[in-house]
């Protein structure tokens, strides 16, 4: 076939339900046929390239109650349709997930930003989107609903696999929720890629350091490691050889190099495999000097 001549496509079918119990009855009808749709970033490019085979889409981005971030008891909570450019201007993100709002700053272009939503980012399960790493370090909760009622599932066992998630199919994402951060607390996010915008990731790294001792060791430290495995994952050899110690450059070092160990990357167009192990050492040792240098700063 020639490269130029449009694929030809039966008609798309596109339900947009006005309320939550509308959406999740239209769902628990069809749970096997409707592709949810948001922003459209993720499934209009897999439903081009045929990735996506259904032709019926619920629409759900007039679920206005979907998008919101919140603060209430110690925790934030981000509606699934809270879009990029929401989590970067919001007040209360800056201040207790500014790792994510980094995050959110790297990807795409503004357009993007705008459109593209938390949930479709965590719905699509690409081991290289952006806000993933930081949600794995914040030891996120993903918030499910059905007709049958919630599920609160750890963002380790949301992801089951490559682009794979445990939603089931009369499911929808509507929040993700985590422990704010705050003072005392720390955290980086670095992403490494082949130019500084509208680029996928190579390796990207968040680190969350929680409770600063006056020993300057911390009570909990994170590292989730995005783009070297078929999911994001959390180092924790690397974790463990730090907790409860105090961070210097040696043990800094020693312990980036344990996590490049728990990588198990793909070798693709934008990196070998042995090029996106080295790249980990690196990313997390400067993850963690970063966030040791913000805490220290704070704490002056």
């Amino acid at each position: 076939m020639d490269p130029l001549t449009p694929v030809v496509r039966s008609e798309i079918d596109v339900l947009t339900p006005q309320t939550i119990d509308e959406a999740l009855d239209l769902l628990h009808q069809n749970p096997t046929q409707l592709k949810i749709i948001a922003g459209g970033s993720d499934v209009i490019v897999q439903l081009r390239d045929g990735i996506i085979k259904t032709n019926k889409l619920l629409n759900i981005l007039s679920l206005k109650e979907l998008r919101f971030i919140k603060k209430a008891d110690g925790n934030l909570h981000i509606g699934s349709l809270t879009t990029y450019s929401d989590i970067i201007e919001n007040t209360l993100a800056r201040k207790h997930a500014w790792i994510l709002v980094d995050a959110a700053r790297q990807i795409g272009a503004m357009q993007l930003q705008n459109t593209a939503t938390i949930g479709g980012n965590l719905g699509n399960a690409s081991p290289a989107g952006d806000c993933l790493p930081p949600l794995s370090a914040l030891n996120a909760t993903v918030v499910t609903r059905s007709k049958t009622g919630s599920r609160h599932i750890p963002i380790e066992k949301f992801f089951v696999g490559y682009r794979k998630t445990a939603l089931k199919p009369d499911e929808l994402i509507e929040e993700v929720c985590f422990d704010a951060l705050d003072r005392g607390d720390s955290g980086t996010y670095i992403k490494h890629s082949l130019r500084e915008a509208n680029a996928v990731s190579i390796v990207d790294v968040a680190v969350v350091l929680r409770e600063r001792r006056a020993d300057k060791s911390f009570a909990d430290i994170r590292v989730a490691l995005g783009a070297v495995a078929p999911t994001v994952i959390r180092a924790r050899k690397c974790e463990r050889a730090l907790l409860r110690k105090a961070l210097n450059p040696e043990s800094m070092w020693e312990a980036a190099s344990l996590a490049a160990e728990e990588a198990s990357p793909i070798s693709d167009i934008r990196g070998s495999a042995h090029y996106r192990k080295e790249v980990t050492v690196s990313l997390v040792y400067q993850a963690l000097y970063d966030a040791v240098f913000r805490c220290e700063k704070t704490n002056e």
